[in-house]
């Protein structure tokens, strides 16, 4: 499978889950010396915002610093843009394929190659289920680039 660029990470709030994700790619794109953009939004309309603390510190744990991240909401240009959306949940696929009909073969679950759960919204939660979540999204990502070609 070639590699496809850019690719957009979504969730909800763009505070959490697609935050990670986006930064674990693009870490995994630089130490594989790779040139693919990676990004992401949220579907709340929730601009602006820092990561949570505790996201920020159990994304340090796993080597990711996501202090400098602010929430962007997702627009219909930012659908158009990307090669490649990931979703962490079966209803953000189909709030996008509503909203870009044209879209929906570039829509997939981040979690699709290991059976597509769902990737659960930490926020509010404690730094166990945060840890939880980030790995199961490193695992996803990896999985990702190895069906890419990146090892």
């Amino acid at each position: 499978m070639m590699l496809p660029s850019p690719i957009m990470m979504i969730c909800a709030g763009n505070m959490c889950r697609s935050p990670f994700a986006e930064h674990y790619m693009r870490q995994r794109f630089e130490q594989a010396d790779i040139e693919a953009e990676c990004f992401s939004r949220g579907l709340l309309a929730m601009p602006g915002r820092k990561v949570p603390s505790t996201a920020l510190q159990i994304g340090l744990e796993f080597g990711i610093d996501m202090q400098n991240h602010v929430s962007q909401t997702l627009l219909a240009p930012d659908v158009d843009r990307a090669a490649m959306i990931m979703v962490m949940e079966m209803g953000q696929r189909q709030h996008l394929s509503k909203m870009r009909p044209a879209s929906i073969g570039k829509i997939f679950l981040l979690s699709q190659p290991n059976g597509g759960k769902k990737i659960s919204d930490p926020m509010g939660k404690d730094e166990e289920h945060f840890r939880k979540i980030y790995e199961e999204i490193t695992i996803n990502v990896d999985a990702w680039l190895k069906r890419f070609g990146i090892q």
